[in-house]
């Protein structure tokens, strides 16, 4: 990309590459997160002590947790729990 457009015309196309750019980006971060387990599933969320808890399922013996300091830390585990491989 050309620092220093040689006319107005390049200038402004370069702005719209770069705005182009970051919608992109933006909707690949949109469809990231809208694709998370937790965003698809939508595990119970609640309170258990003074941590988070996201749960999908019955208990968490038989389901799918996360905990966590706060909600977004309790969605982060349960995602990471999610995918993870049963031993």
């Amino acid at each position: 990309m050309n620092r220093y457009p040689n006319n107005e015309e390049d200038f402004w196309c370069e702005r719209f590459n770069e705005v182009q750019r970051m919608d992109r980006i933006l909707a690949d971060e949109k469809i990231y997160q809208e694709t998370r387990p937790h965003a698809i599933y939508k595990p119970k969320l609640y309170k258990d002590g003074n941590e988070w808890c996201a749960l999908l399922g019955d208990n968490i013996q038989e389901g799918v947790c996360g905990f966590g300091k706060s909600p977004k830390l309790a969605f982060e585990e349960f995602d990471k729990n999610f995918i993870k491989e049963i031993d």
